[in-house]
């Protein structure tokens, strides 16, 4: 039996490490210290919290790690830069002052393409890799999620209603955690809401996909409208052996709608030979 964390003691597990690079990162470790490593990379204004409702059922036998990005939770918020290569970076530190080499990453959202880069780029610091409600394809200026990020300013209402929709899921989602995340979302800076969007604006990471070696699995919410029905079939058809499973019912937020399915699904890919 599987015992859930609750989000005030989920928060005091945070630490802060400093990296190669000279930025400090905030994250939350749990599970086996001598298990096989599994690093949590979570999305677009979220925070290591993202993991929360997910990572018990992960951490069993395994030793979970997951960091605040780069500008998000309680980790440093630089002027910049929020490329996807740099962000990348940070998570290649990460693995290697906290000694994870090699280590499954499993990424959701911008944590996914983070994934995807960090597999690129560094086959060797990697196992296996998970793909969650993401994709390789450029960010659009246009659409819902553009109008109302180009809009924000300081400060951010966590209760407004593009926060409030942003911090939701197809299915009822516990409004605990739900309250947690719209705080930490609205506590992102606009200035990196803009920057991080803006970036993927111009960085089209389609080409790289054909060098990632390590075997992937790719999750998707059919009701996903972000990482589109379209966005996985690319994925899936330019990653050699990647596999995909697609939930239905499911939203963009798969891991807090349906944490532990979600965590059976990989754990079933993370352990099979």
């Amino acid at each position: 039996m599987v015992e859930p964390i609750s989000q005030e003691h989920f928060s005091g597990l945070k630490r802060a490490v400093v990296l190669g690079n000279g930025l400090r990162l905030a994250y939350i470790e749990l599970g086996d210290p001598s298990g096989v490593p599994i690093l949590l990379l979570h999305g677009f204004t979220d925070s290591a919290r993202s993991w929360s409702l997910t990572a018990p059922y992960l951490a069993t036998g395994f030793r979970v790690v997951a960091p605040d990005l780069r500008g998000h939770g309680n980790s440093d918020k630089p002027e910049g830069c929020y490329t996807i290569p740099e962000m990348a970076n940070d998570v290649r530190f990460l693995i290697e002052v906290l000694d994870l080499v090699p280590t499954h990453v499993v990424g959701h959202s911008l944590g996914g393409r983070l994934a995807q880069a960090i597999a690129e780029r560094w086959p060797h610091l990697v196992r296996k890799v998970v793909l969650m409600s993401t994709s390789a394809a450029l960010r659009e200026r246009r659409g819902w999620l553009w109008e109302n990020i180009h809009m924000l300013r300081d400060p951010i209402d966590p209760e407004s209603a593009f926060i409030r929709e942003w911090c939701s899921g197809a299915v009822p989602v516990d409004e605990n955690f739900l309250a947690h995340a719209r705080r930490e979302s609205a506590a992102v800076p606009s200035r990196i809401w803009h920057s991080i969007y803006y970036e993927q604006l111009a960085y089209d990471p389609s080409p790289l996909l054909q060098d990632i070696s390590a075997l992937t699995l790719i999750l998707r919410g059919e009701e996903d409208m972000i990482a589109t029905e379209e966005h996985q079939a690319q994925m899936k058809d330019a990653i050699v052996g990647a596999e995909f499973i697609s939930l239905p019912g499911q939203g963009h937020n798969i891991h807090w709608e349906a944490p532990e399915k979600v965590a059976h699904l990989i754990l079933t890919f993370l352990k099979r030979p």
